[in-house]
């Protein structure tokens, strides 16, 4: 894949949190990230699979720009849970529903289960689109569990229910830089750099 430093990718994306988390994940690399831009939709995501999602989403603002796109889909999947909610982690239990009352539903899930496995995992796959040119995907996973009440207040969505063993904090707790050393985004966007600097 070639990539013109000059021409900005646009990112697929109007929750401010993930565009930020993002941007920062991207670091100085060039070309630079940038909003969506007004033309672009929010799309839906039909797809059963991350990997679908992000790649729909990428394709369509890169469609919309004529130029490069990048989207990620990610989610939230809990052993007890079937690996639910998975790509609907968004619209759980339903699409206007508070991150709040998100970690509240599954709190309330495993709760009316009983002695279960809280094992969880993260998942997010960003893919990269150009006009013309074949995409690249990036995959992360970070491994955790579902504590057993809401804690901290950094982070956003699922961060304050999700535990992570090696710091013995959730998400909500830790501090950003501590978040991006470990988690599913970070690596995610590490796997997709990799990639197109193999490409290039």
């Amino acid at each position: 894949m070639r990539l013109d430093p000059r021409v900005p990718i646009a990112v697929a994306t109007r929750n401010a949190d993930k565009f930020g988390e993002l941007v920062t994940l991207w670091g100085d690399t060039l070309p630079v990230l940038v909003p969506p831009g007004d033309e672009y939709p929010e799309v839906d995501e039909p797809h059963a699979t991350y990997e679908g999602n992000a790649l729909l989403k990428a394709t369509e603002l890169a469609r919309l720009r004529g130029g490069p796109a990048l989207a990620d889909d990610s989610g939230i999947e809990v052993e007890a849970l079937g690996w639910g909610p998975g790509v609907v982690s968004a619209r759980t239990p339903s699409p206007d529903s508070t991150p709040g009352e998100r970690n509240a539903d599954i709190l309330a899930r495993l709760a009316a289960l009983g002695d279960v496995s809280r094992r969880a995992r993260y998942v997010c796959v960003c893919a990269l689109v150009v006009p013309g040119q074949e995409p690249i995907i990036g995959r992360g996973e970070v491994e955790g569990e579902i504590a057993r009440a809401p804690r901290g207040s950094n982070g956003f969505g699922y961060d304050p229910i999700f535990y992570y063993p090696p710091y013995a904090r959730t998400f909500g707790e830790v501090d950003i830089a501590m978040k991006h050393a470990v988690s599913h985004r970070a690596r995610a966007i590490r796997d997709l750099s990799e990639k197109l600097i193999r490409r290039q």
